[in-house]
């Protein structure tokens, strides 16, 4: 079993609330705009990442964005709307259709999820490093929260 779960990610959360600030429910959008957005994306969210939506709606740890749902039209809306970041990608060749970003640091960072490790309803998360290079950071978005969030601790 993986150390990593919603319990230990709300455990961190909890205990570190002057780095993490998270939505909650009342802000989260619902499975209407999930099935929206898998739909545009042509991929299947991850189960931890949908946990992540419904439960915190979206937010940020150490002043990074986690890139989430709006809930606005994917093609106006601004800001880390994860489908807008996903198409704005794409139009530029950032990404490819299998790399999906969920976050950006200021230092040059960009963490993905990689879809061609979807297996079970998970898949693993990269960082390309200013270098270019992609690099394996975690197995799940619950681990990828936790990693994040002592990171900045």
């Amino acid at each position: 079993m993986s150390a990593y779960s919603a319990e230990k990610v709300e455990e961190l959360v909890k205990a570190h609330c002057e780095i993490v600030d998270f939505g909650d429910e009342s802000g989260a959008v619902g499975d209407e705009w999930v099935k929206r957005a898998e739909q545009r994306l042509g991929l299947v969210l991850p189960a931890s990442y949908k946990w992540f939506l419904r439960r915190y709606a979206g937010g940020e740890i150490g002043g990074e964005e986690i890139y989430s749902l709006y809930g606005m039209d994917f093609d106006t809306v601004n800001g880390g709307d994860i489908v807008h970041q996903h198409l704005i990608g794409l139009r530029n060749g950032l990404v490819d259709d299998q790399s999906l970003v969920v976050s950006e640091t200021d230092f040059g960072e960009v963490f993905f999820f990689d879809f061609s490790t979807y297996k079970d309803g998970e898949c693993s998360i990269k960082v390309r490093i200013p270098s270019g290079e992609s690099l394996h950071y975690a197995g799940s978005f619950y681990e990828f929260l936790c990693k994040r969030i002592l990171a900045h601790v």
